[in-house]
């Protein structure tokens, strides 16, 4: 019976490019209103209230508002919905492995920073950019560690566990994270357009990780948080 329901909703949310992203974007940001699911994308506001509704009738979204409220009314995946999203990702999110070469002007940007900086630490540089994942540079050493599938699970890990830029913070813009996993670093930065990028770099611990940001931010992206 449960199988039954995942199906059909797989079936009802891809049947959409609306209720897909809210989905996405959801599962993403925990909560959000329908102004910001619209935020970086040319969907329109009123396709993806409509989306939200049609999803909350199939008990995937629920309001985390009063229903009379009309403003800061934030949405969020119900139970059934965290699972229904653990079985959809996957078709859900496009990764793209074929073609590792930058594609725009500024990944090519990032792959030549990062590539002078980093020398032989450089192990991965990906993109997302909210609709695929791309490997734009893999060190071949690094490369011959992972299977396709690990790197596919990886790349979707980056895009929808939660990599939240967007913290709630008065006057103040985050545009980047780095993790450390010994004794590999990851760095996560995030264009003015909303793209995601990842820098993984091993051995970190004679990285400049301040003067890496820096040029980054300045050179690359180019977003002005410095000002």
């Amino acid at each position: 019976m449960e199988r039954d329901r995942i199906e059909a909703a797989r079936s009802f949310v891809l049947s959409s490019k609306y209720r897909k992203h809210v989905l996405k974007g959801l599962a993403r940001a925990t909560l959000a209103t329908p102004t910001e699911l619209a935020e970086n994308t040319a969907l329109q506001r009123s396709h993806l209230s409509r989306a939200i509704s049609e999803l909350r009738e199939e008990d995937i979204v629920e309001l985390h508002a009063p229903e009379e409220r009309t403003v800061g009314r934030y949405y969020g995946l119900t139970d059934f919905g965290e699972e229904a999203w653990e079985h959809l990702r996957t078709d859900i999110l496009q990764v793209e492995w074929q073609d590792p070469d930058p594609t725009t002007e500024t990944s090519s940007r990032l792959v030549e920073t990062v590539t002078h900086r980093l020398g032989d630490k450089l192990r991965f540089v990906g993109m997302y950019d909210g609709d695929a994942a791309r490997l734009l540079y893999a060190d071949d050493d690094a490369l011959a560690e992972y299977t396709e599938q690990e790197l596919t699970d990886g790349a979707r890990e980056l895009a929808f566990r939660r990599v939240n830029l967007d913290l709630n913070i008065p006057n103040k813009e985050c545009w980047a994270q780095v993790y450390f996993f010994d004794p590999e670093a990851l760095l996560i930065a995030q264009d003015s357009d909303g793209t995601l990028y990842s820098v993984s770099f091993a051995p970190y611990q004679d990285v400049d990780i301040a003067g890496l940001l820096d040029t980054i931010e300045s050179t690359v992206l180019q977003t002005g948080h410095g000002d």
